[in-house]
């Protein structure tokens, strides 16, 4: 059995007990996904604008470089994102938190990507509260399935339990990394160490969450133990007034890595929301129009897709409700040039005159959500 494990209660933060190296690695992971991450990313709005100006029986050769430019990106952003929370400049903020939702919110978001490509994601969440960072929450959730749709050979199992003592909600997320008819002694694939692996475990260390994974004839199981909240730590937060439970502790980019599609055929609306979206760490994919948005999103869907209103119609409407049909509460904000309501009937709207402050606040409010009073559990 190969036992893969680390636990945040004993082990050093970063802040304590860091040496100069892994500090300097840190700032070189950070350095080397901005340096390399902004080309590739250049490089695939210029790829994006030279399919507009083909016809489209000739994009064939340039569509062939899209996926290689964004796994490339991507690997970019990891590093960073690694870089990042190794450096300990991430401090958590705290609020109550429904665990389950947010499970239950990711795995719906994810499942026409398994799908897609022949695989389940089995969900069994009880419910649980807790009190943490609600962005890192999800972020964690996010890098955990990321890690395990790429390395599963059938299904996922996500199982979400309450123990007693400690009060704990114990995630275990259980996947098989090797055919049922491959030797019990084949080589373990490297990137099961990789990249995404190191994001979990990071994310997890920023929390101070316990993190356990054991791998066992092509089986890998892993464990997280959230503490839960209890009546006391809430009404203790809600009496202080924590800045951190509103703000989310010192992270300016409390999403960083995540995906969107912007849609839009105005280049300067592109430009304007693309510039926002990435400085809070974002990783953008881009579409003209609402078909060719509708084409990107086959296989698997972002975290969030921000649209231009200036595209509306029935088209729109129809694709909003196809996706939301398909995963409800997903993070779809349109961008009104007018003075729109956050919320309406059709779904999550700004301004775009108030761009900066109300784009971000609704992305934090659809992708972490805080803790609901109504209980609620789960079997997908």
């Amino acid at each position: 059995m190969n036992r893969v494990a680390s636990s945040t209660h004993s082990q050093p933060s970063a802040e304590a007990g860091s040496s100069a190296d892994d500090q300097a690695l840190a700032q070189l992971l950070v350095q080397l996904g901005a340096e390399v991450g902004a080309p590739l990313a250049l490089a695939l709005e210029r790829l994006h604008e030279q399919l507009q100006r083909v016809e489209r029986g000739a994009q064939s050769p340039l569509l062939s470089l899209r996926e290689p430019l964004r796994r490339a990106r991507d690997a970019a952003l990891l590093a960073a994102q690694v870089g990042r929370l190794r450096s300990g400049r991430v401090v958590p903020g705290r609020s109550p938190i429904g665990l389950h939702r947010l499970l239950h919110q990711a795995a719906e978001t994810r499942r026409r990507e398994a799908h897609g490509r022949g695989l389940q994601i089995r969900a069994d969440l009880n419910e649980a509260e807790i009190i943490a960072d609600p962005a890192l929450v999800a972020s964690l959730i996010q890098a955990l399935l990321d890690w395990a749709l790429i390395h599963t050979r059938s299904s996922i199992e996500l199982q979400l339990a309450i123990s007693a003592w400690p009060a704990q909600a114990r995630l275990q997320c259980r996947f098989a990394y090797r055919d049922l008819d491959q030797a019990s002694h084949a080589p373990t694939p490297p990137t099961l160490n990789g990249l995404r692996w190191m994001l979990v475990v990071h994310t997890a260390k920023a929390l101070n969450i316990a993190l356990h994974r054991e791998d066992e004839a092509g089986l890998c199981v892993t464990r997280l133990d959230f503490p839960l909240m209890v009546r006391d730590a809430e009404l203790q937060l809600t009496a202080m007034g924590d800045s951190n439970a509103e703000e989310g502790g010192q992270d300016t980019q409390p999403f960083a890595g995540w995906k969107a599609l912007l849609v839009s055929d105005r280049s300067e609306f592109q430009g304007e929301v693309g510039s926002l979206l990435q400085g809070l760490g974002w990783a953008i994919d881009r579409a003209r129009s609402v078909d060719e948005a509708f084409q990107q999103v086959l296989q698997a869907l972002p975290q969030a897709i921000v649209v231009d209103s200036a595209l509306a119609g029935p088209d729109l409407t129809q694709w909003r409700l196809h996706v939301l049909a398909e995963a409800p509460g997903f993070c779809f904000v349109e961008v009104d040039d007018g003075t729109a309501s956050p919320r309406n009937s059709d779904g999550l709207r700004c301004a775009r005159q108030r761009l900066s402050t109300e784009l971000p606040l609704l992305l934090r409010q659809a992708l972490a959500p805080k803790s609901a009073n109504t209980a609620l559990t789960f079997r997908i």
